[in-house]
């Protein structure tokens, strides 16, 4: 049988981890980020019902908003990129958003270009775009929310996560490819 290095005169359960202050200013900004998510989820779904009622999507039309739906998810930094305004001074925010390396914000800036011609080709069914910002930024927000509730560590792991996003414009490819083949070929 193993023996423990742990010494006799410790506590019974362990130290059961470091709990740390609570901040009431960060809680009530994590509960107003939730209930702003929820509204908006919300506000997207009668947006859709409504699009489904007036120009309805039927067969090979719901590919197409499937693939707007991945084509628009990459946006969804974007608002992470703006929540930062509610966590840093307008100088910081600036100077940390200008080194970010510039290879990155072409990357970005071409995303945006080919984000527009999808929407473009895909104009009466633009609000389904609005549920891949709504779920990039719902699963992002909820796979770190233990840690996030710090405004330090909010801002570091949103930096990092758009340093780290890899080729954002090749998110766009399946649906600028789709409208290629069903123009030509069906």
């Amino acid at each position: 049988m193993a023996t423990s290095n742990r010494p006799e005169n410790t506590a019974p359960g362990g130290m059961s981890g470091a709990t740390r202050m609570y901040d009431p200013s960060e809680a009530v900004q994590d509960r107003i980020r939730r209930r702003l998510m929820n509204v908006a989820f919300l506000v997207i779904v009668l947006l859709n019902v409504a699009q489904l009622r007036w120009t309805g999507v039927h067969g090979s039309g719901w590919l197409r908003v499937l693939l707007l739906v991945v084509a628009a998810a990459p946006l969804g930094i974007s608002l992470k990129v703006f929540e930062l305004r509610f966590k840093m001074a307008r100088e910081e925010r600036e100077q940390v958003l200008r080194e970010l390396p510039a290879r990155k914000r072409a990357e970005f800036l071409i995303y945006l270009c080919l984000l527009l011609g999808v929407g473009a080709l895909n104009a009466p069914r633009l609000s389904w775009a609005l549920v891949g910002v709504w779920l990039y930024d719902f699963l992002t927000y909820y796979h770190d929310r233990p840690e996030r509730i710090r405004h330090l560590y909010a801002v570091a792991k949103t930096l990092e996560e758009l340093r780290g996003f890899r080729a954002p414009w090749a998110w766009t490819l399946p649906a600028l490819a789709w409208e290629v083949v069903r123009r030509l070929f069906l």
